[in-house]
């Protein structure tokens, strides 16, 4: 089994759960999803597919939440006054 796609999906929702805001922390989950839709189109649906598109999401929301965690907190600031 490749790893890579798997520290892709990682990274990805590492990124998105650190960086983004509100609700689009959770963007990355479309990746695989969309992915596994190509896939099953193109090769159908058995056991080892849903075991993968299970994994994929499951170390993407691993990656979010992880971001989340490491993430300062959510508090915007506000241009002060004679900054530039």
């Amino acid at each position: 089994m490749a790893v890579v796609p798997y520290l892709i999906f990682f990274l990805a929702g590492l990124g998105f759960g650190y960086a983004a805001i509100g609700v689009w922390k959770w963007f990355p989950l479309v990746f695989p999803v969309l992915l596994a839709l190509v896939a099953a189109f193109s090769e159908g649906v058995d056991g080892t597919f849903l075991v993968r598109l299970l994994i994929a999401l499951v170390v993407t929301a691993a990656g979010v939440l992880l971001g989340i965690a490491l993430a300062p907190d959510e508090q915007p600031r506000r241009a002060e006054p004679g900054w530039r």
